[in-house]
């Protein structure tokens, strides 16, 4: 308590002696002065130059002194004992007893003490100071025989008048609670001058400019950073008007607009994003917050941000507007795909190789309530069974040889609020649909060499390139598991049965590979789109985006479009992969050791373009073996 400076204005010396010896009691060190009324507020006004924390006094002289001093003051109050004391030494002078207190003295207890001694008082209240002198002049003029006051100048004018009198003196209570309070409120303005320096600290150490205007519509604070985003002196703009200022063009766009908004606004030749908004004390608007960043900031902060995302592969995309084609199948598909961005249940999207199905789960999900949340998409055909369940599930550390220290979250995890694509469901092993089908039942996962179930708030979903129901039938698909994926679903239609959007693809893809080639092509002609529109494109939209990029990789000055579309069609129905029979299906093999003459046959076959699926059918291999065997050769498959 030693840290706290008090300052005491008694107005008695008997009450600087308790004092002192209450002060003893607490171990505290204060520094006490006597002196009442004007002569109190000049004792004052010396301890707040001498820098004390608090002044503490009592009655009419502590109100003078709060009034005076900008030090917080603390009144040494009256008790009902303080009272009960006073008009017992008055009975014994007197019967006919006067009473003159602040309307506060007379307290609750007041006609309760009264009783208790059997007497009555003619009470003289007051609540200021003029009121004070006038029911002063009244008692003294009264015929009470003993006049009883909380002022000393009310009692020494009394006994200077003959009168018998009786200072209600403070007690030891009321000067204890008095200490007491008194260091609990210097405590309490520490404690808030450290939070608001604190707060203060934020506000000029914050990135974005700040301005607070107060209630009377005038500047209060200006935050560093506003200086150096509007790359001028500001502080002479403390204290001056906002009606003044809408016509400088420096702050000028800061005050021009409505409260509450978020908007970009230019000052000078810079964008800034400005938001404002009131600050409420006592339940009442009374400052104004001014918030504002450079434009140029913000646009490296988003561009951080999605380079993250993309690092991380959580971040969708593609919206529908990415969606190319005006046929009336795809316009019903899109149609279909908005609704289910509405809802959160589960999607199935089925269709052929190249058709587009995560740029329509890339869509959804964007156009969802989940667009802010991560997108998380993985290839099940391209990683083993025990690989893609430690990807979708993740593992705690020492789960399994080789796991990585400190184990690894899973994709779920990952996914947690937004969206997981599982593209090519229907290569997953059974045991991993089992533990899929957990997830969408309960909604939770639980990492390999973990007993902790995590619940996860994901949705989910999946893609397929041939009609699973035939893979339920075969059994290497789970019927429940089925059931749960197809709650909505969508089909992408194929190119073929929307031939008439090949016009707009085409001249799209020859738009976006002449900026990225950096050439010069022209866009096709109308013979040579019916030319494409004459193949059957069993590779999709992706295989018609390969051909325009050959396209304008080999288009040559003063060629013909058409004939370099001719040859880039013909090639393409020479290399077509049909299943044949006879001498037909046969290839020319240069003789070697086994691996190397397998080789050949998977390079032969991936080079017409075949799917592992359909070299699959043909070979007898399944298709984990061809995916192991083609990631030896190092080939890319799409």
């Amino acid at each position: 308590m030693s840290d706290v400076k008090i300052g005491v204005i008694s107005t008695y010396p008997e009450l600087s002696d308790y004092i002192k010896k209450i002060a003893g009691e607490m171990k505290l060190d204060l520094q006490i002065k006597e002196g009442v009324l004007e002569e109190g507020v000049s004792l004052a006004y010396q301890f707040e130059h001498q820098g004390v924390d608090v002044i503490i006094s009592r009655g009419v002289t502590g109100k003078k002194i709060k009034k005076a001093v900008s030090v917080p003051v603390v009144s040494i109050e009256i008790t009902s004992f303080d009272i009960l004391q006073a008009l017992h030494s008055a009975k014994m002078m007197g019967n006919k007893i006067a009473f003159l207190g602040h309307n506060q003295e007379f307290c609750p207890d007041f006609e309760t003490i009264t009783k208790i001694l059997g007497i009555e008082v003619e009470c003289y209240p007051y609540s200021d100071i003029y009121e004070m002198e006038e029911q002063a002049a009244k008692m003294l003029r009264s015929d009470a025989d003993v006049m009883v006051s909380t002022g000393l100048c009310i009692y020494e004018m009394a006994k200077r008048s003959g009168a018998n009198a009786v200072l209600v003196r403070s007690g030891y209570e009321a000067i204890f609670s008095s200490m007491r309070r008194a260091i609990e409120l210097v405590h309490g303005i520490r404690r808030n001058q450290a939070r608001l320096k604190r707060f203060r600290s934020v506000l000029e150490n914050s990135n974005d400019g700040i301005l607070i205007v107060d209630e009377l519509k005038r500047i209060s604070f200006i935050n560093p950073a506003a200086q150096n985003l509007l790359e001028t002196d500001v502080n002479h703009f403390i204290g001056r008007n906002v009606e003044e200022l809408r016509r400088s063009s420096i702050l000028g766009p800061l005050f021009n607009g409505t409260q509450g908004e978020e908007e970009f606004k230019e000052i000078g030749r810079k964008q800034f994003w400005v938001s404002s908004m009131p600050l409420s004390a006592d339940d009442k608007e009374k400052d104004l917050l001014i918030l504002f960043q450079s434009a140029d900031r913000i646009q490296v902060m988003e561009q951080n941000l999605r380079r993250q995302l993309f690092k991380k592969g959580l971040y969708a995309k593609h919206t529908f507007k990415d969606i190319i084609g005006n046929s009336a199948v795809l316009k019903d598909t899109i149609k279909s795909a908005k609704k289910f961005a509405a809802a959160n249940a589960t999607v199935l999207i089925c269709g052929e190789t190249g058709t587009g199905k995560e740029l329509f789960a890339q869509s959804i999900h964007n156009a969802s309530d989940r667009r802010k949340a991560p997108f998380v998409a993985i290839n099940c055909a391209a990683l083993p069974e025990n690989l893609l369940e430690s990807e979708l599930f993740g593992y705690e550390e020492g789960a399994f040889t080789g796991a990585k220290k400190g184990g690894k979250t899973g994709l779920f995890e990952m996914a947690h609020g937004g969206t997981i694509f599982l593209d090519e469901i229907g290569e997953m092993t059974l045991p991993v649909q089992a533990r899929l089908l957990r997830v969408l039942q309960e909604r939770e996962i639980m990492r390999l060499g973990s007993d902790r179930v995590i619940p996860v708030d994901v949705r989910v979903m999946a893609a397929t390139n041939y009609e699973l129901y035939q893979a339920v039938a075969q059994g290497n698909f789970r019927s429940d598991l089925y059931h749960r994926l197809e709650v909505l679903n969508l089909d992408i239609p194929p190119l073929r049965v929307r031939k008439e959007d090949i016009d707009l693809l085409a001249n799209h893809f020859i738009k976006v590979f002449v900026f990225e080639e950096k050439k010069h092509v022209p866009l096709l002609s109308e013979p040579a789109l019916e030319k494409l529109k004459k193949y059957s494109w069993p590779g999709n939209i992706r295989e018609l985006q390969n051909v325009m990029h050959k396209y304008v990789l080999l288009f040559e000055p003063k060629q013909s479009c058409e004939n370099l579309i001719d040859k880039l069609i013909d090639e393409k129905i020479r290399k077509t992969f049909k299943v044949r029979t006879g001498d037909e299906n046969s290839i020319t093999l240069k003789i070697g050791k086994l691996e190397d003459m397998e080789r050949q046959v998977i390079e032969y076959l991936l080079s017409t373009g075949a799917s592992i699926k359909e070299i699959s059918e043909l070979t007898g291999a399944s298709r984990t073996t061809l995916w192991r065997k083609v990631k030896a050769l190092d080939k890319a498959i799409y």
